[in-house]
């Protein structure tokens, strides 16, 4: 099995496949996507229609969108160990993905591009709007915790883990936790969880890309 993933070390949603990857003992090769290399961003947009990362080839395979490939990994390794066999536990896992996702991911990938805008370009009626979306997702999910879970879903580290560790880590720099004890303590697991500091180390060579400071809550 040879398997290629096209992404950046750096980018939130290729941590959340590297992570996947690590996790369950895959090797891959990583195709870097560097947006200065004009012949390699030609072969990656011939994978990925939308320029989106990741992209995972499993021989003539091409899987895009990152919960996809993690799905795929999951089944590749023997099923069970990124989404439960259960079918709650299963369905848990995918609804602490999409939370994360979509109303924290969301908001992060929009804010950190309108940074880069010209002077005169800024958008503080869309940051705001963002700013709260992601407040939002971190108090639903300090509730959703509070049932004593170890892991995003439940008791094992899941789809929800892989695809928290990245987003949190980068998007707390934007809106900080604050007093969320529950989601700072998961947090903290998932900075010590050895997928995911095999991402962090993968990325370290290219610096501190994220235009924020770190948290300070």
């Amino acid at each position: 099995m040879s398997l290629i993933l096209w992404s950046h070390p750096y980018a939130a949603y290729g941590q959340k496949a590297s992570v996947a990857l690590y996790e369950l003992g895959l090797p891959f090769e990583l195709k870097l996507v560097d947006a200065g290399d004009a012949a390699g961003m030609a072969a990656f947009r011939a994978v990925s229609p939308f320029g989106k990362m990741p992209v995972l080839i499993d021989g003539d395979r091409t899987i895009v969108e990152s919960s996809i490939v993690v799905e795929h990994l999951d089944r590749l390794a023997g099923r069970g160990r990124l989404i439960p066999h259960d079918p709650d536990a299963a369905l848990e896992a995918r609804l602490i993905d999409r939370i994360v996702d979509t109303y924290a991911g969301g908001p992060m990938n929009r804010i950190i591009p309108r940074k880069f805008r010209p002077a005169g370009n800024e958008d503080p009626y869309g940051d705001a709007q963002d700013a709260n979306i992601l407040a939002v997702a971190w108090d639903w999910l300090e509730d959703r915790l509070g049932d004593g879970r170890t892991w995003g879903a439940g008791e094992t580290f899941t789809l929800a883990d892989c695809c928290a560790a990245p987003i949190l880590t980068y998007a707390r720099r934007l809106i900080p936790f604050g007093d969320r004890p529950r989601l700072k303590a998961w947090h903290g697991r998932l900075m010590a969880r050895p997928s995911f500091r095999r991402a962090l180390e993968d990325a370290a060579p290219f610096g501190d890309l994220m235009p924020a400071p770190p948290p300070v809550d």
